[in-house]
């Protein structure tokens, strides 16, 4: 247990970082929303390119994007019958939807990294093959159409080909299946800003993390209605396949990840409910980082 809480020891330093820059006025939510920026475009391409291009890949993988295939209809069917019951405003019944149809890879990805290295990166990047372009067809699509002023057209095609981990995976798949050798000053260079995805990714949290204010009770219910649903998927798949060690691991880590900050993406750029979408996040990364340390600490 003292091997994985030092193992995640730059975790908790970078949220805490992360927040203390901010309260102390060193830097601004958008400072935070820049570094996600970055991680997205260079860093997460880096890192999931060097973890593919070198993991053996086995059909363990498989299970990952079967878990994603799962998750998110299970996630959309359980907003939908939440919904039904609250008769929230549509901008707000989107915001439920994208919540709970979104796993938030990039919140799990370190904790993976930290405990099992490259295997663990390539289960997370195996999830997200599927989790990527469902979060910006299926899901933009449902924010999409709730936007009040929305006049119609699309930039689903434009988002897909504009995804620079998309391409990392891709890319690290390739070179992974055909047995290429790519240079090592080229790997080495890659990996340098791979390295970094962790740290900027926690520290951009803590940037961005905002004290709750109104609205919790229905924040309340996007955290939990995610929570269980995260759960109940992690569980069936663990169940079905008997999974142990690094899968059990994974899979619990996707299960209580929290609400994806493409929720709140989403809901800035379509229009929705995005304090609503803001104190979700809030709430839930608070609660998904004490079970995410409960999960890495008790790991195998």
């Amino acid at each position: 247990m003292l091997e994985n809480l030092l193992r995640l020891l730059p975790i908790v330093l970078g949220i805490v970082g992360g927040y203390l820059l901010r309260r102390l006025g060193y830097a601004e939510q958008r400072d935070g929303a820049f570094l996600l920026k970055l991680v997205f475009n260079l860093c997460l391409p880096a890192l999931l390119f060097t973890s593919l291009s070198t993991v053996r890949i086995t059909g363990d993988l498989a299970i990952f994007a079967l878990a994603a295939l799962m998750a998110m209809p299970t996630g959309y069917l359980a907003g939908r019958l939440i919904a039904l019951k609250a008769r929230w405003a549509p901008t707000q019944t989107a915001v439920l939807l994208t919540s709970c149809m979104i796993v938030n890879t990039a919140y799990a990805l370190p904790f993976a990294q930290a405990l099992y290295g490259a295997d663990g990166v390539a289960r997370i990047a195996a999830f997200d093959a599927v989790n990527g372009p469902l979060t910006f067809t299926w899901a933009y699509y449902t924010a999409a159409r709730s936007n009040p002023h929305h006049r119609g057209g699309t930039v689903l095609l434009d988002r897909l080909v504009k995804s620079p981990p998309l391409y990392g995976i891709a890319v690290g798949l390739l070179v992974n299946v055909a047995g290429r050798q790519v240079p090592t000053v080229i790997t080495g260079a890659i990996a340098t800003f791979g390295s970094a995805t962790p740290v900027l990714i926690f520290v951009a949290r803590g940037i961005l993390f905002e004290p709750l204010d109104q609205g919790l009770r229905r924040a309340a219910v996007i955290v939990g209605t995610r929570l269980a649903i995260g759960l109940a998927v992690a569980a069936a798949i663990m169940l079905i396949f008997g999974l142990e060690g690094v899968d059990r691991t994974v899979v619990l880590l996707l299960g209580v990840s929290p609400v994806a900050f493409n929720s709140v993406i989403f809901a800035s750029l379509e229009n929705l409910d995005v304090r609503l979408a803001l104190n979700a996040l809030s709430l839930s990364l608070v609660t998904s980082l004490i079970l995410s340390m409960v999960i890495a600490l008790t790991a195998t």
